[in-house]
């Protein structure tokens, strides 16, 4: 029987545990670090469990382990691995580019050698018309027979080729006429070209005249409104027709160039920088009374070298210039030479590597109003007897200002006197160097032949022999011919990324002065072609090739975006492109050296997308491409140490691994067969099963490896079958039993097979079929955890008022380990699955379960987050994140994602580009409304040589009302070219940061903010996952706003920023290669050639001229513009 003092200790018990209980289930405890490491190695190990369950990795791992070798008996196939030896990988890649690219240049001499006979022997017809003349115009050929070919990528015709005339230049010059028939022969030559070679492309002559004949003949294709296409502003036809140069562009400012003198000035430089290209140097200068350099930028040095960047700015400082003070002609040249002197001490450096400059051509362009100083006695002390600097002077402006002491400085220091009266003369004036220059390289061609120095030169027009005309004159009179290898730019007739080689095409008619260059030949190679011959197989998807050129540039690249219809060569270089270390700055220099080796770099890796960033050693292997002035090199990810090597007979293929009935099987769009990605297919490996019935010309490295691929997936498909049978049956029990919210599985390989579970899936990965380029391939493969990733597979969606959360893809690369180390040797490819979104946020809640503790399903008291190795938010259990998963979690939650960087848990590194080529202005930039561009949409009309049918043609009227409308009726302000025009893109530059994880693995921290305080828990998943948990207090409003956003994602840097990322390149310059072999002077040529008449006469004379045809016109113009 129970007491009463028994019967209250029992109820007193149960009150307590009642109590107990009571009061934990209303105040749990937040949960500590301990804990949440706790959750984050459960959640780890769950994961890593579950998809390699749903996908069967580790079965497929174990057969690529023990692949069909010569003792398994195999008929169809075999396969054994080898060690990957990077030297002879690129040394094997450069002697096929060499092949390949002799191939070129054997065709570019024989097409030179044939241009060179056609003009020599061609009789010069003073009275030829444009009825006369017949050539197939590239602009209009909407009325001939054009047959599109898969080598050039549109329709062409392999009977002629065709011709573009600068819409400046009348087309019924005679010297354009004259030039039209003698290269007609061309065609011929063209033609036993392309039979020879198989992958030959455009080839082309680009006359100094203007005009550019091009084979096989295909339609022009536009930038823009106004086709302003000059062959003789291309990189390639400047670099190939005169030697490299030191410029300084001295700019008359004094009161008298006021107005209109001073703004042609402005617009007659921007056209000068247009013709420079990154073997030039180049500096402006301005002078009144004293004189000083445009751009602050480069007032540390002499010259800078022109390339796009530093153009670019030169142009943009120019703008400022305003006119004051008396012209001082002795200071302002004074001061170029002194900037000459100071630049020869640093070129001839004994040190190499503190060389700089072209160390050639030395060149100062003055540009004036005119004046009355001639300024002998800085001449006599700088420049005599030697002349090694040549003087181009321009009178610019409409004024009668004297101009005589202006020609006698150019004709005195072996330069060219030009005048540019209006907008219209820009163009024309001041391109026409080339010549001048090229003079000394032909010469010695005619050191036998007797010429007389008083013939006229049929092909020799006075108007088309200013500053690039006598700048060739050296390289005419030596007869120097070099292949030269331009810089890469985009096609214009649409076949992408290439460069061009070169050699200039001499004047050999006998008894001329033979001191002109008639223009350049060329034929393209595309990079894509070059890329071609890398061993990407052997190389691995991570793995690459790629090239640089003498100034450090890139030739090829992965992470070279093409540059549509840019201006210039985008100029980017290698420590541009890649995360710059010392030791890549070695591999550089060492490649420009043209030294052949290899290096181990411990380095970070940019992911293809820009997001991501590891760091790996990476193998580098670089050769020079014989021939060329381009240096090769490989690049291998530290896993790529053995590839496979295939014995295989295609005959005895078993064709039923190429089918299934549950899984569907896509294929990479490569040229299994020949052609074959550039024809349309299905995409599916019922392609490779039609074309093993008919036989085709297999490449059976490629189909090979594909066939293992796919022997070896089917041989564990009964594995996925049980899987299958078991996510059909929705079975809740047993190994195989958890597919809850499983959406597909897929398996990609090496040899581009993609099989996806179910079918109906594959639609996902139409888009990413090809390891090669595919960003989720490339990244998964690089790791050798389970990677956690949203995009490209899925993302968030709006619908009306809900927002559906992205699915939540997981990939793991499998591999094959090296016996003797236990390391990766090889990795094949990679495999993973795909959930709902609802899957992972169960797994959050399921392992983040406890009695004492809040967990991650109480979303009112904890905001649990899934963050990747790029600090980008993959699950978060807020429902007011749905869309923003997939987002930078700098972005969804700033204080959480500043303490995590701040503690060392996310590191970064900052990354700027220079490739971005869409439209760059913005509302915080400032943009000037004037001379913005290089380039100048206008037509010189009263300069260039007006013959008689010129006057009565038919384009008389539209010539008349384009140029006279636009120069003498237009504002100042749309001088200057708009790039609406020109259909080019201009450039700027783009910071952006990548995040990786740190040295520390877990955090607890707080974020004060006021009367609101955040803890922050955080613990790397990183034994099997590329994933971060973090545990935090919900988000307050009053912590946000303390909080900035952290810089993840592109932006376009301020013109601030901009300018001292440039001006820093500026002062310390990289290693670069001067080209080898100068020709800038010969004893034989004639510098008395030195400029068109300069008298006071001939400027009243073109003024009269003008207002006779506008008074002439009137007519005409009243009612056009009516």
């Amino acid at each position: 029987m129970a007491t009463p003092q028994r019967d209250w200790l029992v109820v007193y018990v149960l009150f307590s545990v009642i109590a107990s209980r009571f009061i934990l289930c209303v105040t749990p405890e937040k949960p500590d670090l301990e804990r949440v490491k706790e959750w984050s190695v459960a959640l780890s190990n769950f994961w890593n469990t579950h998809v390699s369950t749903l996908t069967g990795i580790d079965a497929v791992e174990r057969k690529y382990e023990f692949p069909r070798s010569p003792e398994s008996g195999a008929v169809d196939i075999q396969a054994t691995f080898s060690k990957v030896e990077p030297a002879a990988l690129v040394s094997n890649m450069s002697q096929k580019l060499k092949a390949m690219l002799e191939t070129k240049m054997d065709a570019l001499q024989n097409s030179v050698n044939k241009a060179e006979d056609a003009a020599a022997n061609h009789v010069w017809d003073s009275s030829l018309n444009k009825e006369e003349v017949k050539y197939k115009n590239a602009k209009d050929m909407m009325n001939e027979p054009l047959a599109y070919t898969e080598r050039f990528e549109q329709k062409v015709n392999f009977s002629f080729s065709s011709v573009h005339i600068p819409v400046e230049i009348y087309d019924g010059d005679l010297e354009i006429l004259n030039g039209l028939n003698w290269t007609s022969q061309l065609d011929k030559v063209f033609e036993e070209n392309y039979k020879k070679d198989p992958d030959i492309l455009w080839q082309y002559f680009g006359s100094q005249a203007g005009f550019m004949r091009t084979y096989p003949g295909a339609a022009w294709k536009n930038r823009g409104p106004v086709d302003l296409y000059d062959v003789r502003r291309q990189s390639w036809y400047t670099q190939g027709s005169s030697s490299p140069k030191d410029m300084m562009i001295l700019i008359d400012k004094s009161g008298s160039t006021h107005g209109q003198a001073l703004q042609l000035m402005k617009v007659a430089v921007k056209s000068i920088l247009d013709t420079l290209g990154e073997n030039d140097f180049v500096n402006i200068a301005a002078f009144s009374s004293d004189a000083q350099f445009v751009s602050p930028c480069f007032n540390h040095t002499p010259f800078v070298q022109a390339t796009y960047r530093n153009k670019q700015k030169l142009s943009n400082d120019v703008n400022d210039l305003s006119a004051n003070g008396m012209a001082n002609f002795e200071v302002g040249l004074k001061f170029a030479f002194e900037q000459f002197e100071i630049f020869e001490r640093n070129e001839t450096n004994p040190d190499p590597d503190q060389q700089s400059g072209a160390s050639c051509n030395k060149v100062i362009m003055l540009l004036t109003d005119g004046g009355t100083d001639n300024a002998e006695e800085v001449f006599k002390e700088y420049n005599w007897p030697n002349k090694t600097v040549r003087v181009f002077t321009y009178a610019v402006g409409p004024t009668a200002n004297p101009t005589n002491a202006i020609k006698w400085m150019a004709c005195a220091n072996r330069g060219y006197f030009s005048q540019i009266p209006a907008m219209g003369a820009i163009r024309t004036r001041v391109q026409d160097y080339v010549g001048v220059l090229a003079r000394p390289l032909a010469l010695n061609y005619v050191e036998h032949i007797m010429w007389s120095s008083t013939h006229t030169n049929p092909f020799f027009n006075a108007s088309n022999a200013e500053y690039i005309p006598v700048l060739s004159r050296p390289q005419v009179l030596q007869n120097v011919k070099r292949f030269v290898w331009g810089s890469i730019y985009y096609d214009h007739l649409g076949l992408g990324m290439m460069t061009t080689v070169t050699l200039p095409v001499y004047n050999r008619t006998t008894g001329s002065s033979n001191q002109t260059i008639l223009g350049v030949m060329g034929i393209d190679v595309t990079t894509a072609d070059m890329v071609k011959k890398s061993p990407t197989q052997k190389l691995g998807h991570n793995g690459y090739s790629f090239a640089i050129n003498p100034n450090g540039y890139i030739i090829f690249h992965p992470h070279l975006k093409p540059t549509k219809y840019m201006r210039d060569p985008p100029n980017i270089d290698l420590l541009e492109i890649e995360v710059e270390n010392d030791q890549k700055n070695q591999l550089r220099t060492n490649m420009i050296k043209g030294q052949t080796g290899s290096m181990e770099i411990d380095t970070f890796i940019l992911s293809s997308d820009m997001k991501y960033v590891h760091f790996d050693k990476v193998r580098y292997s670089f050769t020079p491409i014989e021939g060329t002035s381009f240096s090769l090199g490989v690049s291998l990810p530290s896993y790529q140490t053995y590839y496979p090597d295939f014995a295989a007979n295609i005959a005895q293929f078993d064709h039923s691994v190429f089918k299934s009935e549950n899984w569907a099987m896509l294929i990479a769009p490569w040229d299994y067969y020949t052609d074959m990605s550039k024809s349309n297919h299905s995409g599916t490996t019922e392609d490779i099963l039609e074309m093993l019935k008919v036989g085709t010309k297999w490449d059976e490295e490629l189909l090979n490896h594909l066939y293992w691929d796919a022997v070896i997936a089917k041989s564990v498909e009964t594995y996925f079958i049980i899987v299958q049978n078991n996510y059909v049956a929705n079975a809740t029990s047993g190994p195989y039993s958890d597919t809850e919210g499983h959406i597909f599985t897929f398996l990609s390989s090496n040899g581009g097979l993609t099989r996806v579970f179910p079918k109906n899936a594959s639609s996902s990965f139409m888009n990413q079929r090809d390891p090669k380029t595919s960003h989720y391939y490339k990244r998964i493969l690089s790791s050798d955890k389970n990677v956690f990733f949203i995009e490209p597979f899925s993302k968030s969606v709006q619908d009306g008022n809900d927002t559906i959360p992205p699915d939540v893809t997981v990939g793991k690369a499998f591999a094959v380990k090296n016996n003797s180390n236990g390391k990766t040797a090889y990795k094949p490819g990679v495999m993973g699955a795909q959930f709902m979104y609802s899957r992972v946020i169960k797994s959050l809640h399921d392992f983040t379960k406890g009695d004492n503790y809040y967990d991650c399903e109480d979303v009112n008291f904890l905001n649990c987050y899934l963050v990747d190795e790029g600090g980008f938010l993959i699950a978060s259990n807020q429902e007011d994140h749905n869309m923003q998963i997939g987002q930078f979690l700098g972005k969804v939650d700033p204080p959480v994602m500043t303490k995590l960087f701040n503690a060392s848990i996310y590191n970064r590194i900052k990354h700027y580009d220079y490739q971005v080529t869409h439209d760059c202005t913005s509302d915080e930039k400032e943009t000037s409304a004037g001379f913005s561009s290089f380039r100048i949409p206008s037509i010189n009309l009263l300069y260039d040589a007006l013959t008689l049918n010129w006057w009565t043609s038919k384009f008389f009227w539209a010539y008349l009302n384009f140029n006279f409308w636009n120069s003498w009726f237009s504002p100042q302000e749309t001088y200057a070219n708009d790039e609406s025009l020109t259909g080019s893109a201009e450039t700027c530059v783009e910071v952006m940061y990548q995040y990786y994880f740190g040295t520390n693995k877990t955090m607890t921290d707080t974020a004060e903010c006021g009367n609101c305080t955040r803890t922050i828990l955080a613990s790397r998943m990183d034994m099997h996952t590329n994933l971060l948990l973090v545990v935090t207090d919900p988000i307050c409003s009053e912590c946000n706003s303390a909080f900035n956003e952290m810089p993840q994602a592109p932006v376009q840097v301020s013109d601030e920023e901009e300018k001292e990322v440039i001006c820093d390149m500026a002062r310390t310059p990289r290693y670069r290669k001067p080209v080898q072999g100068c020709y800038s002077k010969d004893p034989r040529e004639d510098a008395t050639k030195c400029g068109c008449m300069s008298s006071t006469t001939a400027s009243v004379f073109n003024i009269l001229l003008s207002i006779a045809v506008i008074l002439f016109s009137v007519p005409y113009l009243t009612q056009t513009h009516s």
